[in-house]
């Protein structure tokens, strides 16, 4: 039986696709980085690329997928992207945002020559908090929760940041940790009795807990007012049950991409 193993199904970190536009200009939208780019009233991106390493509607993540971008945000109080999901910035500052959003949660994908119940697309009820520290670090995270009754429980999310703007482009890194409970680690990593009987699994019920450590860098490049590239390349290690779960290949994964974005914007 040849099987194409689960990803990191559980939304690998939105931050990946997000920081490839110009100007950072999605993870702007909720973490606190100093501005680098002229305020606008209201903002529009759209594009796309190829990525290795993550597909958001559960394709083979080892392969290379083409994924479609998209981006938009009024003042920076109002805001929706591919992988933030739609989002308000309910607390807005120079140096400190907090908000809600509501999240997609990507699908796992179907294991070939099994019959699994995997998740499918849906979404998370999220709420967030960022603080801008000397040096232009970002600290924070988000806490969310299934919203759909998918049963897919709750995942939390922490990060540290730091963003400057380099001779090629705006440069971020970041370091960031995620754990999930019983329910989400048992939906999306576990394999049932009865499933195991007639797929050819052994039963497997995980638990939560912290379940990845990751690294990530991601260079935005401007081209002209109208145009943006944007490339990343992360690594996270997958810890707790998770990496034991007989749905997943490896132990770490690696992830990369290259975006391309047209920008669409209102006057100064």
């Amino acid at each position: 039986m040849t099987l194409s193993r689960a990803r990191s199904a559980v939304a690998p970190i939105a931050l990946a696709l997000a920081a490839c536009l110009p100007a950072s200009a999605a993870l702007a939208q909720a973490q606190p980085y100093e501005q680098v780019e002229t305020p606008r009233t209201w903002k529009v991106d759209v594009g796309g690329g190829v990525v290795r390493g993550f597909s958001a509607t559960g394709n083979t993540g080892q392969d290379v997928n083409w994924t479609a971008w998209g981006s938009a945000s009024y003042r920076d109080v109002v805001y929706a992207n591919g992988l933030d999901g739609l989002g308000w910035n309910a607390v807005k500052t120079d140096d400190f945002r907090a908000g809600v959003q509501l999240r997609p949660r990507f699908a796992a994908g179907d294991i070939e020559g099994t019959t699994l119940d995997r998740p499918g697309l849906g979404a998370d009820a999220a709420v967030y908090a960022y603080k801008r520290l000397p040096g232009n670090l970002v600290v924070g995270g988000r806490i969310q929760h299934d919203a759909t009754g998918d049963d897919a429980g709750l995942e939390y999310f922490a990060s540290v940041g730091h963003q400057r703007v380099t001779r090629i482009g705006l440069l971020q890194v970041m370091g960031y940790a995620r754990g999930i409970n019983d329910e989400r680690a048992r939906r999306y990593y576990g394999v049932t009795t009865a499933e195991a009987a007639g797929g050819g699994f052994t039963a497997f019920e995980p638990s939560g807990g912290l379940s990845g450590l990751g690294a990530a860098a991601l260079l935005a490049v401007p081209i002209g007012d109208r145009f943006g590239m944007g490339a990343f390349v992360n690594y996270e290690q997958r810890l707790g049950d998770i990496k034991n779960s007989p749905l997943v290949e490896d132990d770490h994964v690696w992830r990369a991409g290259l975006i391309g974005v047209v920008r669409f914007h209102s006057g100064n």
